[in-house]
């Protein structure tokens, strides 16, 4: 009897699963009482298959307990965000030979790993889709061979499920595999590309299996269709703060979709008992960037101001649930005149709130805070204090220069929003109009509210003079002018290192990064010079 061993990948993050693969993946969700990747262990070991290695990536840690508990073999993958998962066989491939290729989060009905494969041949499961799908198309010959795949079809076979490749095969496939990983683009194929690209050296057959003796789900409300009692089984805690601030059980909980991949955070929408809400989970690295304490006596306060008013619970892990706002327009300050007006009525009532000695607010000084998130790029970034010494030489220079202004001319540090640009703020068809995410609130100088806009788009003069004299609601004095103008390179430095530091933590930098440098070089030295020229 032929001895069988199975590689199953696991290394995936699954975005479309989001919120609930933020807190663990895909293959270690409850489905129907059972942990999908366990299920398809023990179908395994039920046929036979004892030698079992799980490929393992995003939040790999979670899936340690395996190898106690079955006995299997894992293999770490840490390119699996960037690369294809033809790189997770690649991990694999001196287990390849007559081996099962399993997903961790496929579900099976019944046993499919028992098959009737006497002649050992390689096989890819195949089933019958109508309409559009994501899968891969096969064609075959009237023997059952594949002879040729593409990415996406309609009203065809598609690829599902497991695959077998037998010894023969999978000498050839590691042989080809191990020849060609470092080519052009191959790291970033899935494996059955790589195999399509091979097609006449590599003979594999369909097997064609009805489309429900493989389950796979393409959404949280896809899973929800096929096991009601999900939500109530998949031990999250974004469940558990949902029905604890709202009152509401589980399986009242419908409608997920994400809305939102944010900079900092991801945010989904839900319903609950026909009323729209928003939960916004926290990011990976948001940590390094965003004090929750200080966010959470901020963004009460914005409400309390008439600011915020969608909040309705926020927590200091960094978890908040809103209510979702209908009816959103688009904020161009440019084109709606009346929204500008609001925007920096805002921004008056936040600067002039009564901060208690005792809260805990954060306290910004926005040129160290820029280098101690360039000292963190620099981690992956290489030496960025050598390359951009010039800059922070002068950046910091001018950090002192305005610091002065604030006992000389009578200048208060005031509650600020810290990120005030349009994505912020919402305005509605009905008049509704909203400045959110207070992340990064606390008390600072209220210049860096209206020059952290100024600094990420480009103004003219002319358009800058307008937006501060909108911002003050009269002219300013010559002090102001000046401070405030310094104040829009040391923004523009502030969101530079920001997206920086979110660079290399590989996540998205900002659509302003390059800006915020450009108008940081733009203004910077005209503003020296507009206090050095008085001493």
């Amino acid at each position: 009897m032929i001895k069988k061993n199975a590689i199953i990948l696991a290394a995936g993050k699954s975005n479309r699963f989001a919120p609930f693969t933020y807190e663990k993946p895909k293959g270690l969700f409850r489905v129907k009482g059972e942990i999908l990747v366990e299920r398809q262990i023990e179908q395994l070991r039920e046929a036979g298959v004892e030698d079992i290695c799980i490929v393992v990536g995003y939040m790999k840690e979670k899936f340690f307990y395996l190898e106690d508990k079955y006995g299997v073999k894992l293999i770490i993958n840490n390119t699996f965000a960037s690369k294809g998962n033809i790189v997770s066989l690649y991990a694999a491939r001196e287990y390849l030979g007559n081996t099962f290729i399993c997903c961790a989060d496929h579900y099976y009905p019944e046993n499919p790993f028992m098959d009737d494969n006497k002649d050992n041949v390689s096989y890819r499961l195949c089933s019958y889709k109508m309409g559009k799908f994501r899968e891969f198309e096969v064609d075959c010959s009237d023997a059952g061979v594949i002879t040729g795949s593409y990415i996406g079809g309609h009203d065809a076979y598609a690829m599902v499920g497991q695959a077998y490749f037998n010894e023969g095969f999978s000498k050839t496939f590691r042989m080809l595999l191990e020849r060609e990983i470092d080519d052009f683009g191959v790291a970033s194929m899935f494996w059955e590309e790589f195999y399509a690209k091979h097609e006449k050296q590599l003979t594999l057959y369909c097997k064609k299996v009805n489309d429900s003796a493989v389950l796979e789900f393409d959404s949280v409300n896809d899973l929800r269709r096929f096991d009601s009692e999900f939500l109530m089984n998949v031990d999250s805690e974004i469940v558990t703060n949902i029905c604890k601030v709202l009152g509401c059980k589980p399986e009242e909980i419908n409608d997920i979709n994400v809305i939102q991949a944010g900079l900092t955070n991801v945010s989904f929408c839900f319903t609950v008992n026909g009323a729209k809400y928003v939960y916004r989970h926290p990011g990976g690295t948001s940590g390094n960037i965003v004090n929750r304490k200080s966010e959470v006596y901020t963004q009460t306060k914005a409400k309390e101001i008439g600011a915020d008013k969608t909040l309705i619970y926020i927590d200091e892990e960094g978890w908040k649930i809103s209510h979702f706002v209908e009816n959103i327009m688009e904020c161009d300050f440019e084109k709606y005149p009346d929204q500008l007006d609001k925007a920096m009525e805002y921004l008056r009532a936040v600067h002039e709130v009564e901060v208690s000695e005792n809260a805990e607010v954060k306290h910004y000084d926005l040129v160290s805070e820029a280098l101690r998130l360039m000292k963190l790029a620099c981690a992956t970034k290489g030496n960025l204090f050598v390359e951009f010494a010039d800059i922070i030489n002068k950046v910091t220079k001018l950090g002192e220069y305005v610091k002065e202004d604030m006992d000389k001319y009578g200048m208060k540090y005031t509650l600020c929003h810290n990120d005030v640009y349009e994505p912020n703020f919402l305005a509605t068809s009905d008049g509704g109009f909203y400045l959110i995410d207070w992340e990064f609130g606390g008390i600072n100088d209220p210049a860096s509210d209206i020059c952290g806009m100024l600094c990420r788009y480009y103004y003219t003069d002319e358009q800058i003079e307008f937006y501060l004299k909108k911002f003050f609601g009269r002219e300013l004095t010559y002090e102001e002018h000046r401070h405030y103008i310094a104040f829009i390179p040391i923004c523009g430095f502030y969101f530079f290192c920001w997206s920086l530091y979110k660079g290399s933590a590989g996540e998205e930098d900002g659509f302003f990064f390059l800006q915020c440098y450009r108008t940081c070089n733009r203004f910077l030295d005209k503003a020296i010079a507009s206090y050095e020229s008085e001493q």
